[in-house]
């Protein structure tokens, strides 16, 4: 397993530069970028942003490999369209964008309502946060939590995350870790971890009773550990907001008949 440090420095704010990685002992940093604009309408409502990203200062694996998988972090935090560009450079490009749309949407809301002092409608908010999380043999699972918030009753949050093969620098699909015609019993897996967390589904008073069965299935939104797999199943796609972030535990032992045993040693 990859051993991963987080700098003492961890807070430092990164301006324009690329990052330096060094072939030495593996260790993280955070890069960090936030704003506030008020609608040009009114100083009573404004927009956030916030970005919080780790990354890698240092990788044992070498330079080259080290900026592979910031460039991997980049995308998936920000945007595919950053690929090839610093944090720096991606975040503020995105913070433009997301100031200039709110500007022209939450203005046009605005002027059409005719309940001008619910401010809270107006008070945007974009959050992104990367961090590593857990990891297994060569796999390094990496979360992208995202809460957005563009007026209405609540706003919606995210929790995906990714699987970096920390040896070629590449995401990891489903497909990489497990054999052919593995969707169909690592789906039964999936559903027997979801009643054990929400309940039996001919109970009509538990949670699971409610939920949507033909989601419960390997989505790619999945995350390794020592113990086993963990699939994530955002808000409205097999649950109620009110559940949240559905998590669904397999452990290796059950999944052992599927895996891709080029892939994973067990």
């Amino acid at each position: 397993m990859k051993r991963f440090l987080r700098s003492a420095a961890v807070a430092a704010v990164m301006a324009f530069g690329i990052v330096a990685c060094n072939k030495s002992e593996t260790e993280i940093d955070l890069f960090e970028s936030s704003t506030e604009e008020a609608l040009e309408l009114t100083d009573s409502a404004s927009v956030t942003i916030n970005h919080s990203i780790e990354y890698l200062r240092s990788f044992e694996g070498g330079k080259a490999l080290c900026e592979k998988i910031n460039n991997l972090i980049l995308r998936i935090c920000l945007g595919d369209e950053f690929d090839g560009l610093s944090f720096g450079e991606a975040s503020e490009s995105l913070i433009e964008k997301q100031v200039a749309d709110y500007q022209i949407e939450a203005g046009e809301e605005y002027k059409s309502n005719d309940e001008k002092e619910a401010f809270w409608l107006y008070r945007w908010s974009y959050e992104v946060t990367g961090t590593f999380a857990d990891s297994f043999q060569d796999f390094q699972t990496y979360n992208v939590f995202s809460d957005v918030y563009l007026g209405g009753a609540h706003g919606m949050q995210s929790l995906i995350p990714h699987v970096i093969n920390l040896k070629t620098g590449e995401e990891v699909g489903e497909d990489d870790l497990f054999k052919e015609g593995y969707e169909e019993p690592v789906s039964t897996l999936i559903k027997a971890a979801l009643q054990k967390e929400w309940g039996s589904p001919t109970d009509p008073d538990s949670a699971y009773s409610e939920m949507e069965e033909e989601g419960m299935v390997p989505n790619g939104s999945f995350a390794v550990s020592e113990d086993g797999v963990t699939w994530y199943y955002q808000p409205y796609v097999i649950a109620c907001y009110a559940q949240g972030i559905v998590e669904a535990f397999v452990s290796w032992d059950d999944l052992k008949p599927y895996v891709n045993t080029a892939q994973v040693e067990l």
